[in-house]
């Protein structure tokens, strides 16, 4: 049972860890929070949907079809937004993207109609769980097919910030927006990327999730605080910290449903909030901002 638990929570977390690196890329490069990012995972659970139940085509279909449907709307959403992503604006950003959210969970049921209520997705792969020292460890398939496709994420992510122009372009941002528009970085382009690229990584996170239960067109607004609350706990502005906290959260979830009581499972992620910030008021990875004199 623990070895379940621990893959169930491991893989769930870096799930959380997902949406906490879109939360992260976003609060990094214009200093805003999406709350439509949750609407948009459940969109991308849709989009596999369509593709594999649907259309009868295999999950490489389908995951062509969410990074094309997700860049449009990051795009719309980056459109939509654009005029309140100032600093000036900070709460309107915040109330927009809460109408964004309801906008988008209208058009799930406007597209998918009164079938919008729990679907199910095949698995991504078919076959018997890994069974590893003599049957004490027990990892369903579809766990390490969600754990697999996170890691490579994860790590693709990284590259993108360390090796590509436009990944440095956004740490430029992120760093000091000011500076970085007087020497002719396209803050304007850095600011659609970073909306594209955090709604991506979040319906990523949904077409991943998707096979591993039922989805439904309000799934997506609880996912988003998991993943939130991950980056608060590694650090609202710390790459690693969001994986990290979507861990822990993940993790503290699962043995707490399966030890404590399944009612406890959701009180458990903002206990481990409510700790982690008593203790790491920044986050994990939080840093403490410095002036030079």
């Amino acid at each position: 049972m623990l070895s379940v638990l621990l893959t169930s929570g491991i893989a769930n977390g870096l799930l959380y860890g997902l949406i906490a690196l879109g939360v992260v890329v976003l609060s990094k490069a214009a200093n805003a929070v999406n709350f439509s990012q949750g609407d948009l995972m459940a969109v991308g659970g849709f989009v596999s949907y369509s593709v594999i139940s649907a259309a009868g085509l295999g999950p490489a279909a389908a995951i062509v079809a969410v990074l094309v449907v997700s860049v449009v709307a990051g795009v719309a959403s980056f459109l939509i937004l654009r005029p309140l992503m100032k600093t000036e604006h900070v709460m309107s950003l915040l109330i927009a993207t809460i109408g964004l959210s309801f906008l988008v969970k209208g058009l799930i049921r406007l597209i998918w109609g009164g079938q919008g209520d729990y679907l199910a997705v095949p698995p991504l792969v078919q076959g018997p769980p890994l069974i590893l020292f003599g049957g004490n460890v027990i990892i369903p398939l579809q766990y390490l097919v969600m754990m697999a496709g996170a890691a490579v994420i994860i790590l693709l992510f990284a590259a993108f910030f360390r090796f590509t122009r436009l990944g440095l372009f956004m740490r430029s941002v992120a760093d000091n927006p000011r500076a970085a528009q007087i020497v002719g970085i396209p803050t304007q382009l850095v600011l659609c990327s970073a909306m594209v690229l955090s709604i991506t990584v979040t319906a990523i996170a949904g077409f991943l999730l998707a096979p591993a239960t039922l989805i439904f067109p309000d799934m997506g607004f609880a996912l988003f605080l998991k993943g939130f609350a991950a980056a608060i706990i590694g650090g609202i502005n710390s790459l690693p910290g969001a994986i990290v906290g979507g861990i822990l959260l993940g993790v503290c979830e699962v043995m707490v449903s399966g030890y404590v009581s399944s009612s406890a499972q959701e009180l458990s992620a903002f206990v481990l909030i409510f700790v982690a910030l008593i203790f790491f008021p920044r986050g994990i990875f939080g840093a403490r901002k410095t002036r030079s004199v």
